[in-house]
């Protein structure tokens, strides 16, 4: 709740929407009511409204902290349906006392409903003709009342600590900066930490808090560090009982390496040197790229910077080539790391960062807990690393190449406004299905069936003994596919076994890239399979994980259907009747 009778609602409000929800990432049980007030850390009233240069009189003769008192609005995401836009001023810091009581969400909206009415009352007395000082006592007689009634709220649960303090908001501050959270006894510090804040939306939940945060009559303070006069929206800054909801662990293997520029490839920070032509890669850096690159670790950038400045030295140094869909920019590194995950078509889980700084890492970390995260420090032992110890063949060898060429397509796709079956028939692409023999053939489909979470039919990470038992299984057919179009090869992008059961192809093993996710290449496939084994319908099993509901999806679109399911798995049925089974060429 808010102190919001202060605010001038006649001035306008021009918003960013907060699109992420702080439900998706912590699960809310109970909520400390609080009352969030505007002050001042510098505060001696009312003896420093003559001496001080920052004091700007509010309408009550207080002194002015928030641009324009804290302005409620309505938001569906925010705690009680309430969020509130703030403009600190120098010295400014929003504070509340800490009420004993911890109310269901639905209890507080109906004592913040409450709280809505004496507000309105509050704002008809601070409007009014009364004199100054009778306003400001009548004001301030309101505000004891409430306290007083506040510290009676469900004293049952007085003694349950706050599990964590929860904060998402959206800032509109060109820098990234600390909010700093501070817990005084009295006049002692006894708690303080400080939230990462991005331009743009952030959610952040610390739950390294002590009991000092939830002691009765404790003040909090919320500010910005070294008095920026940050502005934001705030939808949630509360302390909160509940339990982290859970997340998805990094992958096995890294497919991706994102790599931040200043401090990390090079010393240097681009826009505060003079002579860009100077900045050198740190030494090992280009041997470190190039190894990731043959084994078919593909490369990024989430860097804030000037892209065409920091293109430009990348070009200079001669590795700009490596670094596919890179995102320099000012906006959070979090949002990179999506969208390259996005653009690249794999799975987030899948990406690795590197940063000099704890708090960019942190940030990545918090809204994207399933990325690996490592320092400057650790570059040069990341190849050692059992994560980056992958299968190198041929095909991954030329990885880079090949997402380029992806690249080039995707490119052309938004440029020529062509719907994708349109694309596709233009791009003439092809299948080749072949049985598996060399050994590097073998390695790649070994490969496929670790390295791919998305489209994995069983999800199992086997050991290369026990996919070499599980590939020579007798009565069983072994098969891999690769695919090609006019702009370039894509390799082999996929394996699968089967066994003909009951004049039915039932389905063993089956794991796909991504990189043809969604192009009817599955429908041109498992056309041709049965048509090969001259049967009129398969069986295929998917044992339900985490990552494969992707795989699900793709073939429930061509024309999969369940015959069974349960918690752990789904059972298709298919025909040739598939969509789009004639789009993509068999050759």
């Amino acid at each position: 709740m808010y102190q919001f009778y202060y605010a001038d609602k006649k001035q306008a409000l021009v918003q960013k929407e907060c699109k992420d929800n702080i439900k998706n990432h912590y699960e809310i049980k109970a909520v400390r009511p609080t009352m969030w007030e505007e002050h001042c850390l510098e505060c001696a009233a009312p003896v420093c409204f003559d001496s001080c240069m920052y004091y700007q009189a509010r309408s009550d003769g207080r002194c002015k902290r928030f641009d324009n008192g804290m302005y409620v609005f309505s938001d569906k995401k925010a705690c009680c349906g309430q969020g509130v836009h703030i403009k600190f001023r120098k010295w400014a810091n929003m504070m509340t006392i800490i009420y004993p009581g911890m109310l269901s969400e639905k209890k507080y909206e109906a004592f913040s409903e409450k709280n809505e009415k004496l507000g309105k009352l509050l704002k008809l007395i601070e409007k009014s003709k009364l004199p100054q000082s009778v306003r400001w006592q009548a004001i301030r007689t309101l505000e004891y009342l409430r306290r007083f009634c506040m510290k009676k709220i469900n004293k049952k649960t007085a003694d349950c600590p706050a599990d964590a303090f929860v904060f998402h908001g959206y800032s509109y501050t060109d820098d990234t900066y600390k909010l700093i959270v501070e817990v005084y006894e009295e006049h002692t510090p006894v708690y303080k930490t400080a939230v990462p804040v991005n331009p743009g939306e952030n959610i952040y939940v610390i739950s390294n808090i002590n009991e000092a945060c939830s002691k009765l009559n404790n003040l909090v303070k919320i500010y910005p560090e070294n008095n920026i006069e940050a502005e934001m929206d705030i939808l949630w800054c509360d302390f909160v009982q509940g339990k982290p909801l859970s997340q998805e662990t990094p992958s096995q293997k890294v497919k991706c390496v994102v790599w931040d520029l200043d401090g990390t490839l090079w010393n240097e920070t681009l826009i505060e040197t003079e002579n860009p032509s100077e900045i050198k890669l740190k030494e090992g850096l280009a041997e470190v790229i190039e190894q990731l690159d043959s084994r078919g670790i593909i490369q990024s950038i989430a860097s804030k910077n000037d892209s065409e400045q920091a293109m430009a030295v990348l070009e200079r140094l001669g590795i700009s080539e490596y670094f596919l869909y890179p995102q320099i920019h000012w906006n959070a590194k979090s949002e990179s790391i999506k969208a390259i995950a996005k653009s690249l078509n794999i799975g987030i889980d899948s990406l690795a960062f590197v940063d000099d700084t704890p708090f960019e890492r942190n940030q990545v970390s918090f809204v994207c807990p399933q990325v690996r995260t490592y320092g400057a420090e650790d570059i040069s032992e990341l190849l050692t690393f059992d994560e980056f110890d992958v299968p190198v063949t041929e095909e991954s060898r030329n990885r880079r190449k090949m997402y380029k060429a992806e690249e080039n397509r995707n490119r052309l796709l938004q440029d020529d406004k062509t719907d994708l079956v349109s694309f596709i028939r233009k791009s003439n692409m092809r299948i080749h299905i072949f049985t598996p023999e060399t050994t590097e053939e073998k390695l790649r489909c070994y490969e496929l069936v670790v390295r791919t979470n998305q489209l994995n039919m069983s999800g199992k990470k086997y050991s290369s003994t026990e996919f070499e038992n599980i590939f020579n299984q007798q009565g069983r057919t072994n098969f891999a596919f690769s695919c090609e179009d006019d702009f370039g090869d894509y390799g082999i992008v996929g394996y699968g076994q089967y066994s003909i059961d009951d004049d039915v192809v039932v389905f063993k093993e089956f794991a796909m890239s991504c990189r043809v996710a969604g192009k009817f290449v599955e429908s041109a496939l498992f056309y041709q399979l049965l048509t090969r084994e001259d049967k009129a319908k398969g069986y295929f099993t998917i044992y339900k994980t985490k990552k494969n509901i992707l795989l699900r999806n793709s073939l429930e679109a061509i024309g999969f259907f369940v015959s069974e399911e349960d918690d752990d798995k789904v059972k298709y049925e298919f025909s040739k009747n598939l969509l789009n089974s004639d789009l993509v060429n068999t050759i």
